[in-house]
């Protein structure tokens, strides 16, 4: 029966069966009983230890270190029978009879595969293999990372099998812990903040799924430098039209407030084109997109409109030009300029060709609700 616990996972701890804490109080006997924890009776010779942990001085001053270290070891594992600590000739290595180590459980746990023993491996990986041991080391620095990256994979390889079944099975409660703790691993995992989207809308959860959309963008931007790929956009822009399809059975078919009014978006951007929408038709009114100012030209023979929104950097026919043109065939719809440029100048220009207000990008909801009901009110 094993009498001595030891955990790798989160830090280095080892305990008997009794309860008795077992202090190794150097970083390296740590290190050393760690790795010998990792091969449980797999004899290691000497000069292979020594070498691992004392590389940088010389080999005879390597052996005596390892000996201090061994004669330190014996003291606090005591003279228990079967022993822990095995050692013949110039070998040596900790006996897997008596051993239960976490890692190790966990490895067995993950390969077994069935949901509960996914789970109960999920639930031992409390952090990084020997999260926090350094001993500068190069040698055993190389083995630390190998090991705490393989470990990692695995943990991940478990989370992404259960967020699969729970998925699966209609599971979605635990589906989203699942989604949760494997961001937590990596938050760089885009695939999952979009699986996470998806949970939160089969819950109901609209405003959740918009804000880890969000939470997703940041940080792509923050660490890569990068935007979300397409498929993650999209599953942005159709969580935003479910919500804009539920207010609109929710008031009547095609109903809008009684004094709704009609407005234009004049954005080539379909995922700002969606958010717009998204903000704005759940306040009664009604919207009408165009992607360019040439199809914005269209859309204002066609029709009367309230207000028009107004991207100005689009390909085709750019807002500035559309604002001209509206100005010449005497187009007098009041116009909310969008734009991310930096600078007077564009705003400037703007104001000269009769715009009612701007609006900065990343457009923000409260502003953009009330920009648009302080001109509309004008």
């Amino acid at each position: 029966m094993p009498s001595l616990k030891i955990s790798v996972l989160g830090g280095f701890r080892a305990e008997f069966d009794s309860g008795a804490a077992l202090h190794l109080n150097t970083k390296k006997a740590q290190a050393l009983f760690a790795y010998l924890a990792m091969r449980p009776g797999q004899m290691q010779p000497r000069d292979k230890i020594a070498a691992l942990l004392w590389g940088d001085t010389g080999e005879e001053q390597a052996r005596h270190s390892l000996r201090q270290t061994l004669v330190g070891l014996r003291k606090v594992v005591g003279s228990t029978e079967p022993p822990v600590l095995l050692i013949e000739g110039d070998s040596l290595a900790l006996n897997r009879d008596v051993l239960n180590v976490d890692a190790l459980e966990f490895q067995r746990l993950v390969s077994e595969a069935t949901v509960e023993s996914l789970e109960e491996a999920a639930g031992m990986y409390q952090g990084d293999f020997l999260e926090g041991l350094s001993v500068n080391e190069e040698p055993f620095e190389e083995w630390l990372l190998s090991e705490r990256e393989r470990l990692r994979e695995l943990a991940q390889e478990a989370l992404a099998r259960l967020l699969g079944q729970y998925n699966k099975s209609g599971n979605i409660d635990m589906a989203i812990r699942s989604a949760g703790r494997l961001l937590a691993l990596d938050p760089l995992q885009e695939a999952v903040h979009r699986a996470l989207m998806r949970l939160y809308a089969k819950q109901g959860r609209r405003e959740a799924a918009l804000k880890q959309y969000q939470t997703c963008v940041s940080l792509l931007e923050r660490e890569l430098a990068m935007e979300p790929e397409e498929e993650t956009k999209e599953v942005y822009e159709e969580i935003l039209r479910q919500g804009a399809r539920r207010k609109t059975v929710g008031n009547g078919a095609g109903a809008t407030r009684s004094d709704g009014r009609a407005i234009l978006v004049v954005e080539d951007d379909a995922v700002t084109r969606t958010l717009i929408d998204g903000f704005l038709s759940g306040n009664g009114y009604e919207m009408v997109h165009a992607g360019d100012g040439a199809d914005a030209l269209l859309q204002l023979g066609r029709r009367g409109f309230d207000l028009v929104l107004l991207d100005l950097h689009m390909p085709t026919l750019d807002g500035l030009k559309l604002l001209e043109i509206m100005n010449e065939k005497k187009i007098q719809i009041p116009v909310i300029c969008l734009t991310a440029l930096t600078g007077d100048q564009v705003e400037i220009r703007g104001f000269e060709l009769g715009a009612a207000d701007f609006i900065r990008k990343p457009i923000q909801k409260e502003v953009l609700l009330m920009r648009v009901k302080n001109v509309l009110k004008g």
